[in-house]
């Protein structure tokens, strides 16, 4: 049986993926797009998008249905996507495997190293001797450069450059625009602000902006989700 794929969340990033899996698509990628779980809309048409259901509509199928199926998030809240894989592998466990999406037009050099879950956006580069963790998103023209490691539910946005041998700790942000040059860190759950420019180690659990970047902001407890509705959130 070929692939089969759904995607969790079905917002705008949701929409953004549904034209990337057709790319991919038209470009010889043998798998079928079965439409996306999000638990905030009623099964049916919404706009261009099929929605299947909430996250446990499979729950009662049998086994042969989950036979190379695949799924892929589409939240750009790093803290929202970290739940909603952990809640969907308590659901179903290994029988539903993350799917690793890299656009026709992404491209990747030599030892790179994508995590299961992972997504690069058109225009994406991976250089050589790079990690991406787990769930990790490469958006739009994010540029990853050589000897870097960025960890797992990391958000780099459009247009952001990182430089040789940075460090992403899991669960950062790093917004459009932003550069981190060679040999930084960035904390895990750290935002780094759009436009920002990172030229020393930032630590954990902060938000840093502007040009050089500085810290505004320390990170309380995080507030907890009020509940899967907001699955549709970007």
């Amino acid at each position: 049986m070929r692939e089969r794929l759904v995607i969790l969340g079905a917002g705008g990033h949701g929409a953004e993926l549904q034209a990337y899996v057709r790319d991919l698509a038209r470009r010889g990628w043998p798998g079928e797009f079965l439409g996306f779980l999000d638990d905030a809309l009623a099964p049916g048409r919404n706009r261009n998008l099929e929605i299947l259901g909430p996250l446990d509509t499979f729950l009662n199928r049998a086994p042969e249905f989950f036979e190379n199926l695949l799924y892929l998030t589409a939240l750009g809240s790093n803290s929202i996507r970290k739940r909603v894989v952990e809640r969907f592998e308590a659901l179903y466990g290994d029988r539903v495997a993350p799917w690793t999406l890299i656009h026709p037009l992404a491209w990747t050099g030599e030892e790179v190293v994508i995590g299961a879950g992972a997504c690069l956006a058109p225009g994406a580069t991976v250089t050589s001797r790079v990690r991406i963790g787990r769930h990790a998103i490469l958006n739009v023209k994010a540029s990853v450069s050589h000897d870097c490691v960025v960890g797992d539910y990391v958000n780099i946005n459009p247009g952001a450059t990182v430089c040789g041998k940075v460090m992403i700790g899991d669960g950062a942000y790093i917004g459009a625009g932003a550069t981190l040059i060679d040999t930084v860190s960035v904390g895990r759950n750290t935002i780094v602000g759009a436009g920002a420019v990172v030229i020393n180690d930032i630590p954990d659990d902060v938000t840093a902006v502007g040009v050089p970047a500085r810290i505004v902001k320390r990170h309380g407890q995080l507030r907890r989700c009020a509940g899967l509705a907001e699955l549709s959130g970007e």
